[in-house]
């Protein structure tokens, strides 16, 4: 079984590997992997959206991410969102 700390180094293992992966990418690597990405996130997004809605149907699926995506941006736009911790208590940890 393996124990916190176990699972801890292999995390921080996984994130260095990713940095220095990153770090190697070109400016136009870096760009298609972003895409890939976004593309990898979406399509999760809309099986989620499938799932909760009970719908195959592509366009209700895309109405329902595309209202989500403004709820998001709408919120931004406010100020609403702020991240967890605070960048107060995130400096104070390091």
């Amino acid at each position: 079984m393996e124990t916190q700390q176990d699972i801890d180094q292999l995390a921080a293992a996984i994130y260095r590997d990713k940095v220095l992966r990153s770090r190697a990418m070109t400016p136009d690597e870096r760009l298609m992997e972003s895409f890939r990405l976004f593309h990898e996130a979406l399509t999760f997004t809309k099986a989620g959206v499938a799932d909760e809605l009970g719908t195959t149907d592509e366009t209700v699926i895309m109405a329902e991410v595309q209202r989500r995506f403004e709820v998001v941006r709408t919120i931004e736009e406010r100020g609403s969102y702020q991240p967890w911790p605070p960048p107060s208590a995130q400096s104070q940890a390091a």
